[in-house]
């Protein structure tokens, strides 16, 4: 089933570190940045903008262009969790409403760390609950939900990766697996043309297939960014979802696949 849903800052003068850090910010919220339009942003002289750029490349987060530069995506690398808040945030935010409408009170639920999931966590924290269950694995969705009425919050224990402020490894395995949850609700990092989403990090996948295992509903929440671009690991099937929630369009042929392996697309 194929179901449409409706639903800059500016930086000031500062510290090298910061400067290279707002850099970042900008080329995740616009993709491409240009020299000169930085060097005004930031209040400095191209010059310093293109030192910037080269010990940022050094560090492989960049690729340099003539007069800019754009992102260094990589395959075996998860991007660190400030910079990836700010892509398609206003698409995130549309996925997560979608997806709010799917929950009901006296749930159990999944929410997979991840930047989508977290505005997801936003809306349900503005919601009055009577009982409401939350389990996750990422550090700022727990945070968020826990002062909210209503809602019993669980984090997941074990080793936190730092880069993406998620609970990860063995130990946080071994326990989810001793849940039930009425939906969850999954991230990914990519889906390929052929259809398999995938990650960059390994610790991760154990936790994510075992939610799938122990899942009335697997509802994947994925901006149009996700889309056909590959990883090193793979998680599981498309096709395994229940449902997927995505600003991203499908074309006739790829809403034919998805609905034969019947799995509901909602775009929002």
């Amino acid at each position: 089933m194929f179901v449409f849903v409706n639903t800059t800052r500016r930086c000031v003068k500062i510290v090298p570190v910061q400067r290279r850090q707002c850099i970042m910010d900008e080329l995740y919220a616009q993709q491409v940045v240009t020299v000169q339009a930085l060097a005004e942003k930031l209040q400095v002289a191209p010059m310093t903008i293109r030192r910037d750029l080269h010990l940022l490349e050094q560090q492989g987060l960049i690729k340099k262009s003539h007069g800019g530069a754009v992102l260094a995506e990589s395959s075996v690398q998860e991007a660190a969790y400030h910079n990836r808040q700010q892509v398609h945030r206003k698409e995130k935010q549309q996925i997560a409403a979608a997806a709010l409408a799917k929950v009901d009170d006296a749930m159990c639920l999944y929410l997979d760390a991840g930047t989508t999931n977290y505005e997801l966590a936003v809306l349900i924290s503005g919601k009055r609950w009577s009982s409401l269950t939350v389990v996750t694995n990422d550090l700022a969705i727990a945070q968020t939900l826990t002062p909210a009425q209503g809602i019993t919050v669980i984090l997941l224990g074990g080793k936190i990766d730092a880069s993406s402020c998620a609970v990860c490894g063995p130990l946080a395995a071994q326990m989810v697996g001793q849940f039930h949850f009425d939906i969850c609700f999954l991230g990914t990092q990519a889906i390929t043309p052929d259809w398999h989403i995938m990650t960059a990090n390994a610790e991760k996948i154990s936790i994510k297939k075992i939610c799938m295992n122990v899942s009335d509903k697997v509802i994947l929440l994925a901006d149009h960014s996700k889309f056909r671009k590959h990883k090193i690991y793979t998680i599981a099937s498309i096709f395994d979802m229940t449902a997927i929630i995505s600003d991203y369009l499908p074309t006739r042929q790829e809403q034919d696949i998805l609905q034969k392996h019947g799995v509901t697309f909602y775009h929002v």
